[in-house]
């Protein structure tokens, strides 16, 4: 009984030996590699700051517009000033022809143009409707929404003052005049993304891409370094003793687990205190939703990687879904428009629940219990990939092991043609 425990215990104990002596090689494949390295250290590293500097700040502020003043009455030249007192835009010229505002709007010298019509005042001044009108650049949704936003802001404080002006000529106090100008008030309160910039919107779906994208890129740059190495174009050596599969597999996800665990560290909780992305998820509740995710990528990643023959091959599935992926993840079109085959489509992928989880929690503030379809759904992928790994990995090994047993039993040129190598 005594030698049966003594046996047992180190089995284990070669077992976690074999396991750390795969993870350290794993680690010594990864930092002799200098295009991994780039792709591991340097695109998390650097992207992220690249991509927060190019969109600070976030929102378009001081638009420069050109006022279309056909009236030039004070009525006019008050909506005028309205408009540029707005934070949204700037008029940097007023009082031209809509020729020349069309010049310079065609030299981008300004990003939009208000007409106020001839009759503004005098329609004011018969209670009729009057129309001002608002020519956007739609070649910057940005621009246009600046200018749009900041229009329609002056033209219903202004008509609101004009209606509270009237009602207090027909007696009624100014109290009673506002009220009834406004019996209902809308107060806007922003629940996530308060300033309305497009880096809070769009920075924490792109770092949640980043750090899949380039795990399975980087898994698949090894798998495909190891076949152009190996004469027989085998995914694990032939030269070395019989490596467990479960070994192989967990060794393997501990080296790319401690390197990106660290990363995320540094991309989704750094990046966001630097540039004032929303941080409302606690530390225990980000734990709880990327440990998943990053688990659930690198088995992705290691069942993806026996397809690679070379180390080119990996960059491909980069540029093919990464913008499908970014679609796919529910930030640009709604969930709810999406067909059920397209729902299926997106739980295929890590990056899809990761991103929507990862912005209810940070921007949100949503807990654990609010995203825990998002996390069981990534602990359901991490099981099913971890799964497809051992048993991708398990046919690798046995392959290799096979062909290892043919080498000591055939010559060398026999085994080549039979494999398909070559002659």
């Amino acid at each position: 009984m005594k030698n049966k425990n003594t046996t047992i215990f180190k089995q284990i104990s070669e077992g976690f030996s074999n396991t750390f002596r795969i993870w350290m090689r794993e680690f010594q494949l990864i930092f002799s590699d200098v295009g991994v390295m780039i792709l591991i250290f340097a695109v998390p590293l650097i992207y992220p700051l690249l991509y927060s500097f190019i969109y600070y700040p976030e929102v378009v502020r001081d638009l420069p517009i050109a006022v279309v003043d056909l009236s030039n009455s004070a009525d006019s030249r008050q909506f005028a000033r309205d408009l540029d007192a707005t934070p949204d835009l700037k008029v940097a010229i007023s009082s031209i022809s809509m020729e020349e505002a069309i010049l310079m709007f065609k030299n981008s010298e300004v990003r939009g143009i208000v007409q106020i019509p001839e009759t503004f005042s005098k329609d004011i001044a018969m209670q009729r409707q009057t129309t001002v009108s608002a020519y956007a650049d739609m070649g910057f949704f940005l621009y246009y929404k600046a200018l749009m936003t900041g229009t329609s802001f002056v033209a219903l404080e202004t008509g609101n003052q004009i209606q509270i002006n009237n009602l207090m000529n027909e007696g009624l106090t100014d109290r009673q005049a506002e009220i009834t100008a406004e019996p209902v008030r809308l107060v806007d309160n922003a629940m996530a993304n308060q300033a309305g910039g497009f880096a809070s919107y769009g920075i924490p779906a792109a770092l949640i891409l980043i750090i899949q994208q380039t795990l399975i890129i980087a898994i698949g740059i090894l798998a495909g370094t190891a076949r152009e190495r190996h004469i027989f174009g085998t995914l694990v050596p032939m030269d070395r003793k019989k490596m467990g599969t479960l070994r192989l597999v967990i060794g393997k996800a501990a080296a790319y687990f401690s390197i990106y665990a660290m990363l995320c560290v540094y991309m989704l909780g750094m990046i966001p205190e630097w540039f004032g992305y929303g941080q409302s998820a606690d530390i225990t509740d980000l734990i709880a939703l990327i440990t998943p995710f990053i688990l659930s990528s690198i088995f992705l990643g290691l069942t993806l990687s026996v397809i690679f023959k070379n180390r080119e091959s990996s960059m491909m599935l980069y540029l093919f879904t990464s913008i499908p992926l970014l679609f796919l993840s529910g930030i640009i079109w709604p969930l709810s428009n999406f067909s059920p085959v397209w729902l299926a489509v997106r739980e295929i992928f890590p990056s899809s629940n990761a991103i929507f989880g990862y912005i209810k929690m940070n921007s949100l503030g949503a807990s654990i219990f609010e995203t825990r379809k998002e996390i069981m759904s990534l602990w359901i992928q991490t099981g099913v990939y971890f799964l497809t790994a051992c048993i991708t990995y398990g046919y690798q090994v046995n392959f290799s092991l096979h062909l290892r047993s043919e080498l000591a039993s055939h010559p060398y040129r026999e085994i080549r043609q039979k494999i398909g190598i070559g002659g």
